[in-house]
Parts: structure tokens; sequence; C-alpha cells
């Protein structure tokens, strides 16, 4: 009888072998899905990590030259002289843009603005233009307007008056810097360099061209 016992305990040994094994590869196997979980999680927070510092580096913290040009022409007055010498007395509006397409600020120094015909720097009655220091805003344009007058001192071509079209160019260099949020500070030189067509039977200005 005592025989009969011990043999039935067998089946119940095993079982229990066979269950603590079950939850050992249980474990283990909840164990290896965490594990992979949180390396799924750390390879998502790097990659969203590395995604936004490459939208900060190609756009925020990447400075782009702000663009220095002439937006639009007006002529006042007009009136060309022919005698031994062609000459052109010449009154117009104009308006400068400074167009900053940066996140953060750029402070630009005085600079001056001086018209060229055929390469030959043309005598303004007050001198070359002269814009003010000043600061453009983040990603916006600032607009300056101004008034000017070519003097008759300046020699004008027989085929240009006979033409009908005159054309003239602006040339400046623009010294500023960049600011972003005091941590990025960056020294900019911006260049102007545009020209322009007159119409001198309309007394229009056409054809604006900035590089």
């Amino acid at each position: 009888m005592s025989r009969n016992n011990t043999e039935q305990v067998h089946p119940a040994q095993n079982d229990d072998v066979e269950t603590a094994s079950m939850d050992e590869s249980n474990s283990k196997e909840l164990h290896q899905k965490r594990g992979m979980k949180r390396l799924c999680i750390a390879t998502i927070i790097v990659l969203l990590f590395t995604v936004v510092v490459l939208v900060f580096t190609t756009t925020i913290f990447h400075v782009h030259t702000p663009k220095f040009r002439i937006r639009s022409m007006t002529i006042d007055e007009l009136t060309t002289k022919s005698s031994s010498n062609n000459v052109i007395d010449m009154k117009f509006e104009a308006e400068i843009g400074i167009k900053n397409t940066n996140f953060g600020h750029f402070d630009f120094e005085k600079t001056q603005v001086g018209f060229f015909y055929r390469g030959t720097h043309l005598a303004l009655a007050d001198g070359d233009v002269l814009v003010e220091e000043g600061k453009v805003k983040p990603r916006s344009t600032k607009k300056i307007q101004f008034t000017a007058e070519i003097g008759t001192k300046n020699l004008i071509l027989d085929d240009d008056i006979e033409s009908g079209f005159l054309t003239l160019t602006s040339k400046a260099k623009m010294n500023g810097t960049f600011h972003f949020m005091e941590l990025i500070k960056r020294n900019r030189s911006s260049e102007m360099n545009c020209s322009f067509t007159i119409n001198l039977d309309k007394k229009v200005v056409q054809d604006i061209n900035c590089q």
C-alpha cells in the first residue's frame, strides 16, 4: 500500500517541474519582449531627435544672406538735352527692399547706394543714396523709400538717346549681423546689383532686374 502511494506522487512532481519550466520560459520570453520594446522606443527617440536636429540645422540654424534689392522706381521729372553733349536730368522715387528669410533678426549698417551708366559712376545732385542703419525682423522684408536726382553733369551717348531707352544700374554692399535668440551671431554681407531700363519717351522705368 505504501509503495502504491509512493508511485502516485511522481506524476504530481513531474507536473510541478513542467510548470516551473514553463514559468521560467514565459518569464524569459516576457523579458525579451520588454527588452525589444525598450530598444524600439530608444530607436524611435534617437530617430526623432535626429530629425529635429536636421530640421533645426537646415532651417532655423542655417543662415541665409538677406536680399538687398530695388523693388520699384517712379520717374517724377525727366528731360534730355542735346547740344555738343547729350545730358539727362532726372528726378525719381524708388523703394529698396531688404528681405530676411531667417528666423532671427538682421542688423544692418549704414549703406551707400550708387548709380552707374555703362560702368561710369553717376553724380547725383545730393550724392549717393544713403540707407541709414536699421533692423529687419525675422522672416520679413524692410522697405525703404528715397528720392534722388541725376544731374546734368552726366554725359549720355547718342545711341541711347536715339534709341529712346536708357539702361542704368544700381550697386551697393550692405554689411550686417544676423542674431538668433542670443545663441547665434553671424556676420553677413549682401550686395545689390540691379539694372533697369528707362523709356525716355514714356518717362517710365521698366525691366528692373536684380542679381
